[in-house]
């Protein structure tokens, strides 16, 4: 059947309008359609600002990579949950160094969420310093002109344990220890939606959404606004942008290479939330700075500061369950039979990325892949290929 052309130029001109009336409302589309997704590992789509690290790369000798050689469970966990780097440290040398075929000590993986532990560290570090008063304070004395009343008037504490009573996304809030639920990854369904105009334009594109729910406070909910808060409340008490704060607080301090955080746009912030491009080797320095509050002599943070970031405020019974607070994770290793036992602070990103953290046995262990694996048989088959004789 023929089209007469009045009829074909009334199609075209509909889909015109339809498409200058979307480009209008979210002119990002087309930025957000050559971006995509975040990709899991270096080159990806996008703009990034350069995070400084260290010239002096001292590499510690690889560890152990034969996969073979691993506990057997260790070698299932990695396997069936399809991971692309496993590493592990004990008392600051790395011990297992494995990575699946195309990746290698040169990788830069995506660290989707477990950035957001880094912005965490980094509030409590001004915290430390005085530039943050204490955590009790209104967000509002810093961060002056977002968001209304009701939002400025939350403490910055609240940001930082995900309670601040922000809605923003909509969905299941992210339990404290199982699979989460809502995340980057499903809002992309809507590219309206307003985790993905975040995504995309940053605070000034959510701006006018802004509130807190005086009901919802003190309830745990899962909220990348919040973080994306605590990297401009970063910035405004630094007077620096967040990849120059990471830099010079913690990333060069702990002796990691040079990477690459993902900006809302050319010449923009930092998406605090999301997307540094690391070495797995860079995330175990960090680690292990962090475990070790710093190096011998220059602390991270004072110890009071340091115990609680560790989550050494909670009880055994409390951690059974889990535990969430500034920006990181908390559980403990107590299942019968198992020679490791005992506390442990873990970071957590997209898809299974985690970073442990073990102070009191010098154990940190960092994994980079798709789909969750077991939280805790990860460190029991760990520590197992580590001592095979307990």
């Amino acid at each position: 059947m023929k089209v007469r052309p009045r009829i074909f130029l009334i199609i075209v001109a509909t889909v015109a309008i339809i498409a200058a009336g979307m480009l209008l409302w979210a002119p990002y589309l087309p930025r957000l359609v050559q971006e995509g997704f975040p990709a899991p590992v270096w080159p990806a789509a996008g703009s990034f600002a350069d995070v400084a690290g260290t010239a002096d790369l001292d590499e510690s000798p690889a560890g152990r990579s034969d996969i073979s050689s691993f506990d057997q469970q260790l070698q299932q966990l990695l396997a069936e949950r399809d991971a692309k780097a496993f590493l592990a440290a004990e008392n600051g040398r790395i011990t297992i160094e494995h990575y699946a075929e195309g990746g290698d000590a040169q990788t830069l993986f995506n660290s989707y969420s477990l950035i957001k532990s880094l912005v965490g560290a980094l509030i409590i570090k001004a915290v430390s310093e005085g530039r943050i008063a204490n955590l009790d304070e209104p967000v509002g004395t810093y961060l002056q002109q977002l968001g209304d009343a009701q939002l400025r008037a939350v403490p910055v504490g609240a940001f930082l344990n995900m309670r601040s009573g922000v809605l923003l996304e909509t969905g299941t809030a992210k339990t404290l220890s199982g699979a989460p639920v809502k995340d980057l990854e499903s809002s992309f369904a809507n590219p309206f939606g307003p985790l993905v105009r975040l995504h995309m334009q940053g605070l000034d594109g959510v701006s006018d959404d802004l509130t807190s729910d005086p009901e919802e406070r003190d309830r745990f909910n899962y909220q990348n606004i919040n973080t994306a808060l605590l990297g401009a409340l970063l910035e405004q008490v630094y007077g620096q942008p967040l990849q120059d704060i990471l830099s010079d607080k913690l990333w060069r301090p702990a002796g990691a290479a040079p990477a690459h955080w993902r900006t809302y746009d050319e010449g923009g912030p930092t998406s605090p939330y999301c997307c540094l491009y690391a070495r797995a080797r860079d995330w175990i320095k960090v680690a292990l700075f962090l475990s070790n509050n710093g190096a011998a002599d220059n602390a991270f943070l004072p110890q009071p500061l340091w115990r609680e970031f560790m989550g050494m405020q909670y009880t055994d019974t409390q951690l059974r369950t889990g535990q969430y607070g500034q920006h990181v994770r908390h559980d403990i290793l107590d299942r019968n039979g198992q020679a490791l036992q005992g506390r442990f602070t873990y970071f957590l990103g997209r898809g299974g990325q985690i970073v442990y953290l073990m102070p009191e046995r010098g154990l940190v262990v960092v994994r980079f892949g798709e789909g969750l694996q077991l939280l805790h048989s990860t460190l029991y088959a760990t520590w197992r290929t580590l001592h095979p004789a307990n």
